[in-house]
């Protein structure tokens, strides 16, 4: 049975560029584990969370996470082929857990994948 992760994504609007963060957020996956550098993601502290997700060895059931919150601080800071693999890896792994949304709705963190991609292609 796949993991379903408390998690949070954040909807701001469908148009974005790569130097508008807050547009790109509706890729972005914050699970209220601290350890996911989710406070440091949602305060736009890009470089202390990208170095804690870099440097924290994830367990097997929160590393699709990571990928994902990674992807997004790529993303929001203009690495577009690097956000552009960890969404591809995610969609290759055999990793399909849910996240909730703040919606209230579970997305399969590959369907996230799936729009990163999308959205990084009309940049």
């Amino acid at each position: 049975m796949k993991k379903i992760a408390i998690g949070l994504i954040f909807a701001v609007g469908l148009g974005f560029n790569a130097a508008n963060a807050e547009d790109l957020s509706s890729s972005l996956v914050l699970l209220q584990e601290s350890s996911l550098a989710s406070g440091k993601i949602a305060s736009r502290d890009w470089s202390s969370a990208e170095a804690e997700l870099i440097s924290t060895d994830f367990g097997p059931d929160d590393q699709v996470f990571a990928k994902v919150n990674l992807a997004f601080i790529y993303s929001a800071t203009g690495r577009i082929e690097q956000a552009h693999a960890l969404y591809q890896e995610i969609l290759d792994g055999r990793d399909n857990s849910f996240a909730m949304t703040l919606s209230g709705m579970p997305r399969k963190v590959k369907y996230i994948a799936k729009d990163g991609i999308a959205r990084l292609e009309n940049l």
